[in-house]
């Protein structure tokens, strides 16, 4: 009767843990389960050592980086994608791309490098709810770790649309790399969730301004790059112009509103 007892037993616990392994292989993440807020993420990245070691010293030149062609196109970065394999919560991404991240400041750590994942990398179809890039700073230049994840929320509570953030533990190859912020990408899903649509034009700058010749600078993401060259290049013409009614000339091309509320944040935070 014992031994009976044993069995099934253990019949059921290997059922159990079948069911378990299959749940887990089966498991899809949302963008919700990867921005928690009350807890930190586990993201475990499997690379080739030789590779790693490529990646994680490539850094930018400061005099390159602010060179003043910068003002007629984007500066070129440094940083070259590796193949990697990453497990987020248990979830596995086998073939993915990774590479280091960083203007200046962040770029200069060679133990605890700043990240991106680039999810299709490899597999076109790799994404997680449409979001195919992951952010992963090492909060280099902020030891309290939480301004980037406070000051992002805010601007989110406040209507002004930002980022959401969450924390990741981070190990490479078995070593742990500590706690890093992950942050979402300012690209197509953070702008269906802001705006409703991604039907606009998306630009990032670094290290350029509104000034005259200085429209190429801007870096094109999304979007028609005609009209949206266009609007930027009204927009410097509008700002160095003597109008007095230069405000409501600004209010023409941008939303004062919204503009407002931002800089108010920048301000305050």
């Amino acid at each position: 009767m014992v031994n009976r007892f044993v069995v099934v037993l253990l019949v059921l616990v290997v059922l159990i843990v079948s069911v378990y392994a299959e749940d887990e292989k089966d498991k899809k993440l949302t963008v919700d389960d990867i921005f928690p807020s009350d807890r930190v993420l586990d993201v475990q990245i499997t690379v080739d050592p030789k590779d790693w070691d490529t990646i994680r010293f490539q850094s930018r030149n400061f005099s390159e980086a602010l060179q003043e062609s910068r003002q007629y196109s984007p500066v070129d970065h440094p940083y070259t994608y590796i193949e990697a394999s990453i497990s987020i919560d248990g979830v596995k991404f086998p073939q993915v791309g990774i590479r280091k991240k960083g203007f200046i400041g962040t770029s200069r750590s060679s133990t605890r490098p700043s990240l991106k994942i680039k999810l299709n990398h490899v597999n076109e179809k790799g994404q997680i709810d449409g979001l195919t890039n992951l952010t992963f700073n090492n909060n280099l230049q902020d030891v309290s770790l939480v301004s980037q994840f406070m000051g992002y929320d805010l601007f989110n509570a406040v209507g002004s649309p930002a980022p959401r953030c969450a924390y990741a533990k981070l190990t490479v190859n078995g070593q742990n790399l500590g706690v890093y912020t992950h942050v979402e990408r300012i690209h197509r899903p953070l702008l269906k969730r802001a705006f409703g649509n991604d039907d606009g034009v998306l630009y990032e700058s670094t290290a350029v301004d509104f000034h005259p010749d200085w429209a190429g600078g801007f870096e094109h993401k999304i979007g028609s790059n005609g009209v949206g060259r266009k609007k930027i290049q009204q927009l410097i013409e509008v700002l160095d112009s003597p109008d007095k009614n230069i405000e409501a000339a600004i209010g023409q091309l941008v939303d004062l509103d919204s503009f407002y509320t931002f800089w108010a944040m920048e301000g305050l935070v």
